[in-house]
């Protein structure tokens, strides 16, 4: 847990020098590594993470080379999402302090998304989708984010609980333990 905390941290820390750059990056990893960060916002109450959630999800719609991308894209992102948030929770969220300080000041804010998808990142570079699409659709504000996201997270852990409370239980044996045994005792 600690371990996935710390890397996600050094994607937030380098977010800006990695995350954008396709030669180091696919289109997956960066859509996951967003995503990452965007859990992590959430699960501390980041003062900008709609405005990041909206910039990160634009990013996502705007690279995709095509419909399956760009739903493999947002699977990743959401998955990311969905891990960083139960790692933040798992650990009391003792984190939360510098990912905070670091997420409030990422130069993805410096970004600016234009009402067709068309984004002028901080870098000056622009990112133009293929097809055109209302931004303002992308994302909407939801106060409840985090109640929705911990409700989940919650119903998640109680249904693998049932799970594991009904599954058929595996023997256990004495690692000495083989049907063959008898077979090789003098």
């Amino acid at each position: 847990m600690k371990k996935t905390i710390v890397l996600s941290l050094t994607c937030l820390l380098m977010l800006p020098a990695v995350a954008f750059s396709a030669e180091k990056m696919s289109y997956t990893d960066e859509a996951s590594a967003l995503g990452s960060i965007s859990g992590q916002g959430l699960a501390c109450h980041a003062k900008k993470y709609h405005q990041y959630e909206l910039l990160a999800r634009a990013i996502v719609k705007s690279k995709a080379v095509s419909d399956k991308a760009e739903e493999d894209g947002f699977y990743a992102f959401n998955d990311g999402k969905a891990n960083a948030f139960m790692d933040i929770l798992n650990n009391n969220f003792s984190e939360c302090e510098e990912i905070n300080y670091s997420f409030n000041r990422q130069k993805i804010f410096k970004s600016v998304l234009y009402s067709d998808g068309k984004i002028k990142m901080f870098d000056g570079t622009v990112i133009t989708p293929r097809q055109p699409y209302n931004a303002a659709d992308l994302y909407k504000k939801d106060p409840e984010a985090y109640l929705k996201a911990e409700a989940a997270y919650k119903q998640a852990i109680s249904n693998a609980e049932k799970n594991a409370a009904t599954k058929e239980k595996i023997p256990l044996r004495d690692s000495n333990y083989s049907r063959f045994a008898n077979q090789f005792e003098n």
